[in-house]
């Protein structure tokens, strides 16, 4: 079955509250949100733990909310370009090393040390 947990701040502690078993418990960090929503689940319906499915809900004020969304989407973008930027340098790469560029000018044309050159010309 699946659930619905609502997640807020209580001081030093995170509140979880499961509306369709009228429960609530305290998780000292997000991570132990699962287990714990998991276990009152199981302790108050008797239910079998792998088949309980949670909905988990993390609320913060809009403001806040606001600023991890867009923290989230720039990690997003960011890693995007890393990726990006390593098959560009991997092409760059592997024709300059075709050219007879050794490792360390590759390196230092790219922006990079020379062992990464070479790994980036030995990986696929």
């Amino acid at each position: 079955m699946n659930y619905q947990v609502n997640v807020t701040r209580d001081e030093d502690a995170w509140m979880v509250d499961i509306p369709q078993i009228q429960r609530v418990t305290l998780a000292l960090n997000l991570k132990e949100v699962d287990v714990m929503a998991r276990d009152l689940i199981h302790i108050m319906t008797d239910e079998n733990l792998e088949t309980i499915s949670l909905d988990v809900r993390v609320e913060l004020p809009d403001d806040v909310r606001r600023i991890v969304t867009e923290a989230k989407r720039q990690r997003e973008i960011a890693e995007q370009s890393a990726r990006l930027a390593t098959a560009e340098s991997r092409a760059a790469a592997k024709r300059l090393r075709d050219m007879g560029i050794t490792l360390r000018d590759i390196g230092t044309m790219l922006g990079i040390s020379y062992q990464r050159a070479g790994q980036l010309i030995n990986n696929h």
